[in-house]
Protein backbone atom coordinates (compact mmCIF):
# COMPACT_ATOMS: atom_id res chain seq x y z
CA UNK A 1 0.00 0.00 0.00
CA UNK A 2 1.46 3.38 -1.09
CA UNK A 3 1.69 6.04 1.58
CA UNK A 4 1.03 9.60 0.51
CA UNK A 5 3.86 11.99 1.29
CA UNK A 6 2.67 14.72 3.65
CA UNK A 7 3.46 18.08 2.11
CA UNK A 8 4.92 20.57 4.56
CA UNK A 9 3.20 23.97 4.63
CA UNK A 10 5.00 26.83 2.94
CA UNK A 11 6.35 29.26 5.51
CA UNK A 12 7.36 32.90 5.58
CA UNK A 13 8.56 35.66 7.88
CA UNK A 14 6.81 39.00 8.15
CA UNK A 15 8.94 42.13 8.58
CA UNK A 16 7.42 45.49 9.53
CA UNK A 17 9.07 48.84 10.19
CA UNK A 18 7.99 52.37 11.00
CA UNK A 19 9.71 55.61 11.79
CA UNK A 20 7.77 57.85 14.20
CA UNK A 21 6.47 60.08 11.39
CA UNK A 22 5.46 57.16 9.17
CA UNK A 23 3.37 55.65 11.93
CA UNK A 24 1.28 58.82 12.05
CA UNK A 25 0.75 58.55 8.28
CA UNK A 26 -0.93 55.15 8.47
CA UNK A 27 2.06 52.81 8.27
CA UNK A 28 1.58 51.49 11.82
CA UNK A 29 3.18 48.17 12.70
CA UNK A 30 -0.20 46.58 13.46
CA UNK A 31 -1.67 47.74 10.15
CA UNK A 32 1.30 46.34 8.21
CA UNK A 33 1.19 43.03 10.06
CA UNK A 34 -2.55 42.56 9.54
CA UNK A 35 -2.24 43.34 5.84
CA UNK A 36 0.71 40.95 5.40
CA UNK A 37 -0.93 38.14 7.35
CA UNK A 38 -3.96 38.30 5.07
CA UNK A 39 -1.75 38.21 1.99
CA UNK A 40 0.32 35.30 3.32
CA UNK A 41 -2.83 33.32 4.07
CA UNK A 42 -4.15 34.13 0.59
CA UNK A 43 -0.94 32.78 -0.96
CA UNK A 44 -1.06 29.67 1.23
CA UNK A 45 1.86 30.59 3.49
CA UNK A 46 2.14 29.98 7.21
CA UNK A 47 3.69 32.88 9.14
CA UNK A 48 6.64 31.50 11.11
CA UNK A 49 7.37 34.76 12.96
CA UNK A 50 6.88 38.53 12.81
CA UNK A 51 9.87 40.86 13.16
CA UNK A 52 9.15 44.53 13.87
CA UNK A 53 11.32 47.63 14.22
CA UNK A 54 9.62 50.70 15.68
CA UNK A 55 11.01 54.21 15.27
CA UNK A 56 13.77 52.90 12.99
CA UNK A 57 15.19 54.77 10.02
CA UNK A 58 15.30 53.11 6.63
CA UNK A 59 18.67 54.64 5.68
CA UNK A 60 20.50 51.48 6.78
CA UNK A 61 19.92 48.22 8.63
CA UNK A 62 22.74 48.48 11.18
CA UNK A 63 20.63 49.78 14.07
CA UNK A 64 17.53 47.68 13.40
CA UNK A 65 17.60 44.92 16.00
CA UNK A 66 14.60 42.94 14.72
CA UNK A 67 15.88 43.07 11.14
CA UNK A 68 19.31 41.83 12.20
CA UNK A 69 17.74 39.01 14.21
CA UNK A 70 15.68 37.96 11.18
CA UNK A 71 18.79 37.89 8.98
CA UNK A 72 20.65 35.87 11.64
CA UNK A 73 17.82 33.30 11.70
CA UNK A 74 18.02 32.95 7.94
CA UNK A 75 21.80 32.75 7.67
CA UNK A 76 22.05 30.39 10.64
CA UNK A 77 20.66 27.50 8.64
CA UNK A 78 17.09 28.82 8.12
CA UNK A 79 15.82 26.39 10.77
CA UNK A 80 12.29 27.80 10.48
CA UNK A 81 12.24 26.66 6.85
CA UNK A 82 10.93 29.93 5.42
CA UNK A 83 10.77 30.57 1.70
CA UNK A 84 9.91 34.27 1.80
CA UNK A 85 10.14 37.45 3.81
CA UNK A 86 6.94 39.46 3.36
CA UNK A 87 7.10 43.27 3.60
CA UNK A 88 4.38 45.86 3.02
CA UNK A 89 6.53 47.91 0.64
CA UNK A 90 10.15 47.65 -0.43
CA UNK A 91 10.82 50.89 1.48
CA UNK A 92 9.91 49.05 4.71
CA UNK A 93 12.80 46.67 4.01
CA UNK A 94 15.16 49.58 3.37
CA UNK A 95 15.68 52.95 1.68
CA UNK A 96 19.31 52.42 0.74
CA UNK A 97 19.94 50.68 -2.58
CA UNK A 98 23.25 49.06 -1.64
CA UNK A 99 21.85 47.88 1.70
CA UNK A 100 18.71 46.40 0.15
CA UNK A 101 20.60 44.58 -2.61
CA UNK A 102 23.16 43.16 -0.16
CA UNK A 103 20.52 41.75 2.18
CA UNK A 104 18.30 40.43 -0.62
CA UNK A 105 21.28 38.56 -2.08
CA UNK A 106 22.26 37.32 1.38
CA UNK A 107 18.75 35.90 1.95
CA UNK A 108 18.65 34.31 -1.48
CA UNK A 109 21.97 32.57 -0.77
CA UNK A 110 19.94 30.63 1.83
CA UNK A 111 16.94 30.09 -0.41
CA UNK A 112 14.80 32.91 1.01
CA UNK A 113 13.19 35.47 -1.30
CA UNK A 114 11.70 38.90 -0.62
CA UNK A 115 8.10 39.79 -1.49
CA UNK A 116 6.97 43.43 -1.36
CA UNK A 117 3.21 42.91 -1.32
CA UNK A 118 1.84 46.38 -2.12
CA UNK A 119 4.11 46.69 -5.17
CA UNK A 120 3.85 43.00 -6.08
CA UNK A 121 7.64 42.68 -6.32
CA UNK A 122 9.00 39.14 -5.93
CA UNK A 123 12.80 39.03 -5.81
CA UNK A 124 12.67 35.43 -6.98
CA UNK A 125 11.07 36.21 -10.34
CA UNK A 126 12.66 37.68 -13.48
CA UNK A 127 10.72 40.95 -13.14
CA UNK A 128 11.64 41.18 -9.46
CA UNK A 129 15.35 40.97 -10.20
CA UNK A 130 14.95 44.09 -12.33
CA UNK A 131 12.47 45.93 -10.11
CA UNK A 132 14.17 45.44 -6.73
CA UNK A 133 17.22 47.62 -7.54
CA UNK A 134 15.07 50.18 -9.41
CA UNK A 135 12.50 50.55 -6.63
CA UNK A 136 15.28 50.56 -4.00
CA UNK A 137 16.84 53.54 -5.78
CA UNK A 138 13.43 55.26 -5.89
CA UNK A 139 13.00 54.69 -2.12
CA UNK A 140 16.48 56.09 -1.48
CA UNK A 141 15.74 59.22 -3.51
CA UNK A 142 12.42 59.59 -1.69
CA UNK A 143 14.23 59.38 1.67
CA UNK A 144 16.68 62.08 0.59
CA UNK A 145 13.81 64.31 -0.54
CA UNK A 146 11.97 63.83 2.77
CA UNK A 147 15.17 64.70 4.64
CA UNK A 148 15.72 67.82 2.50
CA UNK A 149 12.13 68.98 3.09
CA UNK A 150 12.44 68.34 6.84
CA UNK A 151 15.68 70.31 7.06
CA UNK A 152 14.20 73.16 5.02
CA UNK A 153 11.27 73.30 7.44
CA UNK A 154 13.60 73.40 10.43
CA UNK A 155 15.69 76.14 8.87
CA UNK A 156 12.59 78.24 8.25
CA UNK A 157 11.48 77.80 11.86
CA UNK A 158 14.91 78.92 13.04
CA UNK A 159 14.73 81.93 10.72
CA UNK A 160 11.44 82.87 12.40
CA UNK A 161 13.05 82.54 15.84
CA UNK A 162 11.14 79.38 16.72
CA UNK A 163 12.51 76.17 18.21
CA UNK A 164 13.25 73.96 15.23
CA UNK A 165 12.91 70.40 16.43
CA UNK A 166 13.72 67.91 19.17
CA UNK A 167 13.14 68.17 22.90
CA UNK A 168 13.61 71.49 24.65
CA UNK A 169 17.16 72.25 25.79
CA UNK A 170 17.95 72.01 29.49
CA UNK A 171 16.56 75.09 31.23
CA UNK A 172 13.49 75.32 29.03
CA UNK A 173 10.19 73.53 28.51
CA UNK A 174 8.43 73.27 25.17
CA UNK A 175 4.78 74.23 24.89
CA UNK A 176 2.95 74.52 21.56
CA UNK A 177 6.27 74.80 19.76
CA UNK A 178 7.47 77.69 21.96
CA UNK A 179 10.31 77.61 24.52
CA UNK A 180 9.50 78.80 28.04
CA UNK A 181 12.00 79.07 30.89
CA UNK A 182 11.90 76.22 33.40
CA UNK A 183 13.10 78.12 36.48
CA UNK A 184 14.33 75.05 38.38
CA UNK A 185 16.65 74.04 35.53
CA UNK A 186 17.44 77.65 34.56
CA UNK A 187 18.91 78.20 38.02
CA UNK A 188 21.44 75.43 37.32
CA UNK A 189 22.26 76.97 33.92
CA UNK A 190 23.08 80.28 35.65
CA UNK A 191 25.22 78.47 38.23
CA UNK A 192 27.16 76.73 35.46
CA UNK A 193 28.03 80.05 33.81
CA UNK A 194 28.84 81.69 37.15
CA UNK A 195 31.13 78.89 38.37
CA UNK A 196 32.85 78.62 34.98
CA UNK A 197 33.51 82.38 34.66
CA UNK A 198 34.09 83.42 38.27
CA UNK A 199 36.36 80.65 39.45
CA UNK A 200 39.32 78.65 38.21
CA UNK A 201 37.07 75.68 37.43
CA UNK A 202 36.89 74.11 34.02
CA UNK A 203 33.91 72.14 32.74
CA UNK A 204 34.92 69.07 34.74
CA UNK A 205 35.32 71.13 37.89
CA UNK A 206 31.88 72.73 37.46
CA UNK A 207 30.29 69.29 37.00
CA UNK A 208 31.96 67.99 40.17
CA UNK A 209 30.89 71.11 42.09
CA UNK A 210 27.24 70.62 41.07
CA UNK A 211 27.27 66.95 42.05
CA UNK A 212 29.00 67.58 45.39
CA UNK A 213 26.51 70.33 46.27
CA UNK A 214 23.48 68.09 45.80
CA UNK A 215 22.24 69.34 42.44
CA UNK A 216 20.58 66.71 40.28
CA UNK A 217 19.64 66.68 36.64
CA UNK A 218 15.96 65.99 35.98
CA UNK A 219 15.56 62.87 33.84
CA UNK A 220 13.81 63.43 30.54
CA UNK A 221 14.02 62.10 27.01
CA UNK A 222 16.81 59.53 26.70
CA UNK A 223 18.62 60.81 29.79
CA UNK A 224 19.46 58.03 32.27
CA UNK A 225 21.64 59.77 34.86
CA UNK A 226 20.92 62.52 37.38
CA UNK A 227 24.57 63.46 37.78
CA UNK A 228 26.32 66.18 35.81
CA UNK A 229 29.28 65.57 33.50
CA UNK A 230 31.90 67.79 31.88
CA UNK A 231 30.32 67.00 28.51
CA UNK A 232 26.94 68.28 29.69
CA UNK A 233 28.49 71.48 31.08
CA UNK A 234 30.24 72.14 27.75
CA UNK A 235 26.95 71.68 25.88
CA UNK A 236 25.28 74.29 28.12
CA UNK A 237 28.19 76.72 27.78
CA UNK A 238 28.29 76.43 23.98
CA UNK A 239 24.58 76.65 23.19
CA UNK A 240 23.51 80.13 22.01
CA UNK A 241 19.90 79.34 22.91
CA UNK A 242 20.69 80.55 26.45
CA UNK A 243 21.42 84.08 25.21
CA UNK A 244 18.08 84.13 23.37
CA UNK A 245 19.23 82.96 19.94
CA UNK A 246 18.14 80.10 17.72
CA UNK A 247 20.89 78.27 15.83
CA UNK A 248 20.69 76.19 12.67
CA UNK A 249 23.48 73.99 11.32
CA UNK A 250 25.61 73.69 14.47
CA UNK A 251 26.06 70.01 13.65
CA UNK A 252 25.94 68.26 10.30
CA UNK A 253 25.49 64.60 9.47
CA UNK A 254 28.49 63.35 7.51
CA UNK A 255 29.39 59.91 6.19
CA UNK A 256 32.27 58.20 7.94
CA UNK A 257 35.13 57.72 5.47
CA UNK A 258 35.69 54.14 4.43
CA UNK A 259 32.11 53.08 5.22
CA UNK A 260 29.06 52.69 3.04
CA UNK A 261 26.17 53.47 5.38
CA UNK A 262 27.72 54.80 8.61
CA UNK A 263 27.22 58.46 9.50
CA UNK A 264 28.09 60.68 12.45
CA UNK A 265 27.34 64.19 13.69
CA UNK A 266 30.14 66.69 13.17
CA UNK A 267 30.29 70.04 14.97
CA UNK A 268 30.45 72.94 12.52
CA UNK A 269 32.61 76.02 12.97
CA UNK A 270 30.12 78.20 11.12
CA UNK A 271 26.33 78.13 11.47
CA UNK A 272 23.32 80.42 11.17
CA UNK A 273 21.96 82.36 14.15
CA UNK A 274 18.65 84.18 14.47
CA UNK A 275 17.06 86.05 17.34
CA UNK A 276 14.67 83.72 19.11
CA UNK A 277 11.15 84.36 20.31
CA UNK A 278 12.05 82.85 23.68
CA UNK A 279 13.41 84.60 26.75
CA UNK A 280 17.16 84.42 27.37
CA UNK A 281 18.54 82.84 30.55
CA UNK A 282 22.04 84.36 30.17
CA UNK A 283 22.83 87.85 28.83
CA UNK A 284 24.95 88.15 25.69
CA UNK A 285 28.01 89.55 27.49
CA UNK A 286 28.09 86.58 29.88
CA UNK A 287 27.67 84.11 27.04
CA UNK A 288 30.43 85.77 25.03
CA UNK A 289 32.80 85.73 28.02
CA UNK A 290 32.14 82.00 28.44
CA UNK A 291 33.03 81.43 24.78
CA UNK A 292 36.34 83.27 25.18
CA UNK A 293 37.27 81.11 28.15
CA UNK A 294 36.13 77.98 26.32
CA UNK A 295 38.47 78.81 23.42
CA UNK A 296 41.33 79.54 25.81
CA UNK A 297 40.90 76.36 27.86
CA UNK A 298 39.03 74.04 25.49
CA UNK A 299 42.11 72.10 24.41
CA UNK A 300 43.16 71.41 27.98
CA UNK A 301 42.75 67.81 29.13
CA UNK A 302 40.44 68.22 32.10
Amino acid sequence: MNKKKIQQPKRCYIYTRVSTKEQTLGYSLDAQEEYLRREAEHKGYQVAEVFSDEGASGKNTTGREAFQEMIRRITNGNKDGVDYVYVYKLSRFGRNTADVMYNVQLMEDYGVKLYAVEENIDSGGPAGKILVPIMSAVAEIERENILAQTMAGRRQKAREGKWNGGQAPFGYRLQDGVLYIDEEEAQIVRIIYDRFLNSSMGANGVAKWLNSHGYKKRLRGNSKYETFTAHFVKIVLDNPVYKGMIAYGRRATEKIDGTRNDFHKVKQDEFDLWEGKHEAIIDEITWGAAQLKRKATGVRNE
